[in-house]
């Protein structure tokens, strides 16, 4: 729970300053969307991996899920997506995060602090003996009656010895929705916790926002090529460098040639959806999805696996190949679409013919 000394102190951002500078960020930044510093996608995940304890970065211009996507590409340091937006209030979104804490830490036992807890005396820690307890009967290590900014620390250490980074979406529309969260991150930065603010527009320079504005910066989104940012018409042709090779070594095989087409619309439930697949065989039911990194993320990830449920349940196999799969082994990339088409009713007599 806040303490009033908590809340009082929430609105003193000398603290803060000085902790940004310790991340190259400028003494001085005026404010204003074009005075603010940007900061790359190159650059996101290391400002990020480098974050200590208490330190915080503010990134506007990108939401979490984006920037959730740069740091699995670019760091190898844990990091949580903060749910809870629903929460009306900074205790209970702290309540919420030290429950997600407490399921991450009974999903990793026994390999606590980097090493396996089940091994580890634990005689001369209190904490650690509670909770390795719990944990070993299936329970989330989660202690109410403790001090929510020990559970905190104790939770996150053990999670990854090297501090996990809380990720936060703070709403620039609404300084109602946004304080809750504001306090929250603020109580989790006092405590210790690596924190980062995304934030998809730049909110105005009043309360709550004025408390997390200082050091933040702009992302600077990359300008893709045209050919990325096309979608093609249904059934036309593939629509990047990874699909083209794909449609190309299956329109040389003779056995796969002309059975599939690119960018097909398939109709699937009873709503009238019909998602878009790369590669759609329509005798055989089967589709072929080509995944950049970008399908490892969510919300992408979670959209894909319904998808393929919903074709799943509409009569259709799907085969995922990533586009590391493909650009590593071609052949095997044909040769696992080439199975999975004589899975189909009939296909093997077509191909003992």
């Amino acid at each position: 729970m806040l303490k009033r000394s908590d809340e009082r102190r929430q609105g003193v951002q000398a603290p803060t300053a000085r902790r940004q500078h310790g991340l190259g960020l400028p003494l001085t930044i005026q404010h204003g969307t074009a005075a603010r510093p940007r900061i790359t996608a190159d650059d996101v995940a290391r400002r990020i991996a480098g974050l200590g304890p208490g330190e915080r970065l503010v990134v506007l211009g990108i939401g979490r899920a984006a920037l959730a996507t740069l740091v699995r590409e670019g760091s190898d340091r844990g990091a949580l997506l903060v749910e809870g937006a629903d929460r009306s209030t900074a205790t209970a979104l702290i309540d919420r995060i030290l429950d997600d804490l407490a399921e991450l830490a009974l999903d990793r036992w026994p390999h606590w602090h980097g090493g396996d807890a089940s091994l580890t005396p634990v005689t001369a820690d209190p904490w650690l003996k509670a909770a390795s307890k719990r944990a070993r009967l299936g329970l989330r290590p989660r202690f109410r009656t403790l001090g929510q900014d020990h559970e905190l620390l104790r939770l996150a250490r053990a999670i990854d010895p090297a501090g996990i980074v809380l990720i936060w979406e703070i709403d620039p529309a609404s300084a109602a929705r946004a304080r809750p969260t504001i306090e929250a991150l603020e109580w989790c930065g006092r405590h210790g916790a690596a924190v980062v603010a995304t934030l998809a527009a730049e909110p105005p320079e009043t309360a709550p926002y004025d408390r997390i504005l200082y050091g933040a910066r702009t992302f600077a989104a990359e300008d893709r090529p045209a050919a990325e940012r096309f979608i093609p018409p249904a059934g036309g042709l593939p629509a990047s460098a990874i699909e083209r090779r794909v449609a190309a070594a299956l329109d040389q095989d003779p056995e796969l040639a002309g059975l599939f087409v690119c960018n097909a619309l398939v109709p699937v439930g009873a709503w009238g959806v019909r998602p878009r697949v790369d590669l759609l065989c329509r005798t055989r039911r089967v589709v072929v999805e080509l995944d950049g990194p970008e399908h490892r993320a969510e919300p992408k990830f979670g959209n894909d696996r319904h998808r393929d449920y919903e074709l799943l349940t509409a009569g259709y196999r799907v085969l995922r190949l990533t586009n590391d799969q493909v650009t590593a082994d071609l052949p095997l990339a044909i040769e696992k679409i080439r199975a999975v088409i004589r899975l189909g009713p009939g296909a093997q007599d077509e191909v003992s013919r």
